[in-house]
């Protein structure tokens, strides 16, 4: 990780109280952090706020930034930051979701008000949102916190659903933790440096985990150069895993990409979502073009107009991972940390390979690509952990599927408002298949029916 690449991250685990458990929290990226199932919620619904009334959460009240025993940045000034990052959600039109500042994070056990400057300060504060009485937005005012908690000095902030409620599957608290290390003035290795606007954009990402969205992966070969391109940052979520480039706004672009106002608005649609989106579903197979995988990520690309000096192709994007309702633990611990099968996500195996991507109206090409090595963990991206890596270049789908076609020919997708295009299914070339691929599916063949072995002879071929 270079020094301009800072990670943010969704906690690892989180303490559903409702169910007094600890649950890994499982992304299924490109959309919902967290899906419902059997008794925790619906099976394959996200899990998300209710939004008959606005969202409450309490402010830390202490300064965002600190060094030493120097206030950088007061507290009042992060409030004011905070409401305005809370607002880049609540302010896409097509959702419904909407926040409220509820005052100053309560006392509670052994925190007494005021400012949340030590662990036992966070545990306390973090024991009453797990107990949902109340959804905190700390200030780790010099970083204090992401050190005890033994994570290292790059997190820029972390954040999570606390309780949910087992019956409805709505969020009933939630918090986020913000590194204001990252503003107090020195840019020296370990304790690096983010403009105000890099930062305004890391809190507004954690807010968006707040809101129950999880990790996207698009435009991933951003990781690989600085600065840049207007392109390139225009398509990047926000709710990338890593801050890998310069501010969205220093280049003029609103702060949330494409994927960051279709997913807000999927998971809280207003009336006006169905006349500004429609829906790419379809499936993602194996060679075998019949067992399903999960774990793929799935990219949506608007046809780029020649006719125009930018690629919309790298500008308009929306993704989401294959499998993303399906469970990533499902009582084994190879695709994720549980191997009870206590996981998020439902258990009908027929939303392994399944993903749905909403678009704007317009001409799509889709593709497929494996989930970058890097993005394990707390920058995890859909619900496996460690994440599937398919080596080589993304392959596109196109009409005549097979799992030899060409990985680069594609064919477009027209989808209009309201309306879904489905069966888009890809077949992955040179992915592993089944034993019994060319076989007869388990059923047993009658002798009479089955073809006598031929042997060859000196006169030919005889029984």
């Amino acid at each position: 990780m270079t020094s301009n690449q800072r990670r943010l991250g969704r906690l690892t685990l989180v303490l559903f109280s409702v169910l007094c458990l600890v649950f890994p929290s499982i992304g299924n990226a490109g959309g919902p952090l967290l899906v419902g199932r059997t008794a925790f919620g619906i099976p394959g619904v996200p899990i998300t706020w209710n939004t008959s009334a606005p969202i409450a959460y309490r402010v830390d009240g202490g300064p965002l930034s600190k060094r030493g025993t120097t206030v950088i940045v007061n507290n009042a000034a992060g409030l004011t930051r905070v409401q305005g990052e809370f607002s880049n959600w609540q302010n896409v039109a097509t959702t419904t979701i909407r926040y409220q500042y509820g005052g100053p994070i309560q006392a509670t056990g052994s925190f007494k008000g005021g400012d949340v400057a030590s662990l036992a300060d966070y545990n306390a504060v973090r024991a009453s949102c797990e107990a949902g009485t109340q959804s905190p937005i700390v200030f780790d005012a010099d970083g204090t916190i992401v050190s005890a908690l033994g994570l290292p000095p790059d997190i820029i902030g972390f954040a999570s659903p606390c309780k949910v409620d087992a019956a409805s599957g709505h969020i009933m608290s939630g918090f986020a933790v913000l590194n204001g290390q990252f503003q107090d003035g020195v840019n020296q290795a370990p304790n690096y440096e983010l403009t105000a606007a890099q930062f305004d954009e890391a809190i507004t990402h954690e807010l968006g985990h707040f809101s129950g969205l999880d990790h996207s992966q698009i435009n991933s070969d951003v990781l690989y150069s600085y600065p840049c391109s207007t392109d390139n940052l225009a398509g990047l979520p926000l709710m990338f895993p890593i801050a890998a480039c310069q501010a969205r706004s220093e280049l003029g672009l609103p702060v949330l990409g494409p994927d960051d106002q279709a997913w807000i608005s999927k998971l809280y649609p207003s009336a006006s979502f169905s006349s500004s989106y429609g829906t790419i579903s379809g499936r993602i197979l194996f060679s075998d073009g019949k067992t399903a995988a999960q774990g793929v990520n799935v990219i949506a690309r608007r046809v780029d107009d020649p006719g125009t000096t930018e690629d919309e192709s790298r500008r308009v994007a929306v993704s989401v991972v294959s499998g993303y309702l399906f469970t990533g633990s499902v009582g084994q611990s190879v695709s994720g940390t549980n191997n009870s099968g206590y996981g998020t996500g439902s258990r009908d195996a027929t939303l392994i390979g399944y993903y749905e991507i909403p678009v704007p109206p317009g001409t799509y090409t889709v593709e497929v690509e494996g989930i970058h090595p890097a993005f394990d963990g707390g920058s995890s991206v859909g619900p496996l952990d460690p994440p599937i890596w398919i080596p080589g270049p993304s392959e596109f789908w196109q009409s005549d599927e097979s799992a030899f076609d060409s990985v680069t020919d594609k064919d477009p997708i027209t989808v209009s408002a309201g309306q879904t295009v489905d069966h888009t299914d890809i077949i992955l070339n040179g992915a592993s298949s089944r034993f019994d691929q060319f076989e007869d599916e388990g059923r047993l063949v009658p002798p009479m029916d089955a073809l006598p072995e031929r042997r060859a002879t000196s006169t030919g071929v005889a029984a």
